[in-house]
């Protein structure tokens, strides 16, 4: 059986943490682009990453992605 989404966090930047079961949280960005992932600390985590941008070492040389550059 599973449980409905419940949202438990909502950032000003559009980020949101909803709690999917028990220890599974599930992670969107601005652009509803989600991931599923365990513990609500590794879901605070990637929260914090989508706030400020990619973590070091990335955040000093990122500057745009090429579309279709990964394909």
């Amino acid at each position: 059986m599973t449980s409905p989404s419940c949202l438990i966090a909502l950032t000003p930047r559009g980020s949101s943490i909803h709690r999917m079961g028990e220890g599974e949280y599930r992670v969107c960005d601005q652009g509803h682009n989600c991931q599923l992932v365990s513990g609500l600390y590794k879901a605070e985590e990637i929260v914090r990453e989508l706030e400020r941008g990619f973590g070091y070492p990335y955040s000093t040389n990122f500057h745009a992605l090429e579309p279709d550059s990964c394909t």
